[in-house]
């Protein structure tokens, strides 16, 4: 009888321990596919910034789309001036849906003109 109980026990715990290792695995996991998503964000950001250091500018704002990852990435990029006459700023913001209020990857960039 007492050694049904130290298995049952042994049991319990080592369900508990399984439970533990089985979440922070897990959790692991998702951290690395966000750390994914951010990282591919990212890189679209740098794209867009890249392509408008290329080009003239003007103040105001651009919205766009492109594919990074087998996903469809939205892109915002706000262009102000700064106290330098010669030095436009560079805002890019990129999310996943059109909505820019939670954004996964923000990136700043500055042009002279």
């Amino acid at each position: 009888d007492v050694y049904k109980r130290q298995v049952i026990v042994s049991l319990v715990i080592l369900t508990v321990a399984l439970t533990a290792i089985i979440t922070v695995g897990s959790n692991r996991a998702e951290t690395l596919i966000e750390l994914r998503e951010r990282n591919r964000a990212l890189i679209v950001a740098n794209n867009v910034l890249q392509k408008y250091y290329l080009e003239s500018l003007n103040v105001g704002v651009i919205d766009g789309k492109q594919e990074n990852g087998n996903n469809d990435w939205h892109w915002q990029i706000s262009i102000s001036e700064t106290n330098n006459t010669h030095i436009y700023r560079m805002d890019v913001l990129v999310s996943k849906d059109n909505d820019f209020e939670y954004s996964s990857a923000q990136l700043t960039g500055f042009k002279w003109h």
